[in-house]
């Protein structure tokens, strides 16, 4: 994956979207350039990505979800492909992986709003016994 962006890159990657949704979000039939992968190898990366993580969901293997964006980080092209997550408690929204045209390997992960995914961001599981237990060992709610 790779390094993190700052605020004002990300901020300055957001507005360029913005500016130009169309650019960012198309279709597969809607792609206007030359794209070194074919969908179905796209998928192959993303599942294999999410396969070696051991993500949440399943990748969606449908062609027609995914989107191709010509300038992800305002040089490089890159497809976005959905993961699906089944009903969880703890995990309310589908999130995204983002591969690499050029590079033909996962960039990072978009969460349902469109912001990076960063480590750090799942239940431990002391948390998950506490929200799933009805005690309030430490008295919090006193």
């Amino acid at each position: 994956m790779r390094k993190n962006r700052t605020k004002e890159e990300l901020e300055k990657l957001i507005e360029s979207v913005r500016g130009d949704f169309k650019k960012h979000h198309r279709k597969v039939e809607e792609i206007t350039i030359n794209t070194v992968l074919m969908p179905n190898e796209v998928i192959e990366i993303a599942k294999k990505y999410h396969q070696e993580l051991e993500l949440d969901g399943t990748v969606n293997e449908q062609i027609e979800s995914l989107f191709f964006d010509e300038a992800y980080d305002d040089m490089e092209s890159a497809w976005r492909v959905k993961v699906d997550l089944s009903p969880n408690p703890f995990l309310f929204e589908d999130y995204t992986i983002i591969v690499s045209d050029r590079d033909k390997e996962v960039m990072g992960m978009l969460d349902v709003n469109g912001q990076p995914v960063t480590e750090g961001n799942e239940f431990t599981d002391e948390e998950i016994a506490y929200i799933m237990s009805e005690e309030d060992p430490k008295g919090y709610n006193d």
